[in-house]
Order: structure tokens, then sequence, then C-alpha cells
């Protein structure tokens, strides 16, 4: 199999030349090639992807946080086609968050790559982002997750934050501060072509099951069935907001009289004032969007 490792060098806390000299110690040493591109921005992960794909890879292995897994699954598509659809996507465990990656293995123990090596390769659920103002723009593709308003202002939060904090207090620490100065907007949300009028402070688009380190926003969905998990907050006191916390971990908000819950294969969003957005982890700025899921387009490594 020809494999090549996508690797974003300032993942987690930082990979660095000891690093990579040893991840390329263990594939080597297991008879594996090791072909590598270092990246130095979000668009050379895509473009690098893309030349990768061009030149008749088999396997990308995407070597980051959910960020990296991103950008490299932008650059499986080209003017909103696949490159390569023979070619498969793996995904390390090597950011601050590796939501992605939790969902694969189902939050068990898998060391990532023995799934590189031996994967069980499935197809699975690809969700494309649009602007709703600027019809005709490059489209934006996702594997996990979309927030908007108080979880992507997190988002940029946490970003700013120095890699020296533990991975799980680089996203509950933004997380508890949001609570006390999240502000609701008007939103106008269409699922399906059915429109919902609410007041929110922050809504979850998931494909992916974990979002913000642990966080579970995808659990009525799975990655492979077409439909997208949307979950509504509310505007609600910052101490009852505080107190719900756990239950972001858990996924038990079902019941909560200020969050809904919706599912869908075609979302819309549009807010008033304008919610900031991000994907994956990459704040994309406060546009209304679009977004649909692609049934099963990419085949990705899951553990065997």
């Amino acid at each position: 199999m020809k494999r090549i490792f996508v690797i974003n060098p300032k993942a987690g806390a930082g990979l660095g030349q000891r690093g990579l000299s040893r991840l390329e110690s263990y594939f080597r040493g297991r008879g594996s090639s090791f072909d590598a591109v270092v990246s130095r921005s979000r668009e050379d992960v895509v473009e690098r992807t893309r030349e990768a794909l061009r030149a008749g890879a088999e396997q990308i292995v995407a070597v980051g946080g959910d960020g990296t897994v991103n950008a490299v699954v932008n650059g499986f598509f080209e003017t909103g086609e696949l490159v390569r659809p023979s070619a498969c996507l793996a995904v390390a465990k090597a950011g601050s968050g590796s939501d992605y990656f939790r969902g694969l293995t189902n939050a068990a123990r898998h060391d990532w790559r023995d799934i590189v090596l031996r994967p069980a390769v499935r197809p699975v659920d690809v969700a494309r982002l649009e602007s709703v103002q600027h019809a005709g723009a490059n489209p934006l593709y996702f594997l996990n997750m979309a927030t908007f308003g108080m979880s992507a202002e997190v988002v940029r939060r946490k970003a700013s934050m120095s890699p020296l904090w533990p991975k799980s207090l680089r996203y509950l620490l933004p997380t508890v501060r949001g609570l006390f100065f999240a502000r609701a907007s008007r939103v106008r949300l269409t699922v399906d072509g059915t429109v919902f009028e609410r007041d929110a402070v922050c809504i979850m688009v998931a494909k992916g099951t974990y979002s913000g380190g642990g966080m579970r926003f995808g659990s009525r969905v799975a990655l492979d069935d077409g439909r997208f998990e949307v979950t509504l907050f509310g505007p609600m006191p910052a101490w009852k907001m505080l107190v719900k916390t756990p239950k972001l971990y858990s996924g038990e908000l079902h019941n909560e009289p200020t969050i809904e819950k919706f599912i869908g294969a075609r979302i819309q969003i549009d807010a008033n004032p304008p919610l900031l957005a991000e994907v994956d982890g990459d704040v994309i700025g406060d546009a209304a969007v679009s977004m649909t899921v692609l049934p099963q387009v990419i085949p990705v490594c899951f553990p065997t």
C-alpha cells in the first residue's frame, strides 16, 4: 500500500524532530514505508494531500488533531469531486482533543499506529458546508462537528492558551468562562425543509460523536447513517449551565427544557446577530451557512 503521512508538527504539545524519528522507526521497523509531509499551514495540508492522491497514494495518514484531519479531508476533494475515490483516510491520535479518533474507536483504547497498519476500512459520511450569502464559493468539508455561538468562542479562546495546560483543561476552562458571557441570538434553523425559530446561545451540528475533548453531542447518529444530530442550547442562567456541564460529557441532554435535539440530513442556520462558527476546531467566521450530508463517500480506517 502506498502510504503518505501528513503531519502537523504543532498538534497537541508538539511532535518535534525526536517524535518524528520515533514514528519513522516504528513504521519502518514493521516493514512499512514512511513517506511523510510536514505541514506549514492548513492550506499546505490541503494542497499536499491533493498532490499525494494525484500521485497515487492509497492511504493518507492525518497526524495531528481534529483540525489536521479536517484539512486532510478537504484535500480529498477538488472542485467538488474526490481526487482519488479508492484512497482511504487513517487518523492519528495526536492532538489536544482527537475527538474524531475517539468516535472511530468508541472511546476505547487503541494504538492508532496499529490501525494504520492493519485497518478495517469502511466508508463514512462527509458533511459539506456552504455559505448562504456567497453562492458558488468553495465549500468546506468536515467529518466531525460544526458549532456555532458560545462553542465557537470556546475554540477561539482555546487556540490562544498555552499548550502546557493539560488537554482537558484547555477545553473545560474556556467553556466555564463562556457560560458567564454567552449572549443569545435569534436563530432560524432549517432541518430538512422544516423551519424552527429559537433564541440560542450555542448550536452543535454533529456528524461524529464527540467534540471539545470528549463532550458527547452525536450519540444519536452514526458516522455512516447519512444524518446530523443538532443540539440547540437556549438561554439559561450561567449557574444552571454550569450545573449541566457533566451532562455535556455523558450526552444526557435529551430531557433538558432549554436544550433541543434535531435529526436531519440538510441543515441551514441563520442568526441575528450572527453566531461565530467553527468547523473541527477551526474558526471560520459568522456567515449564515447550509450543511448537507454526503453519505459514505470516504473510506476510513477503523480498528479491526
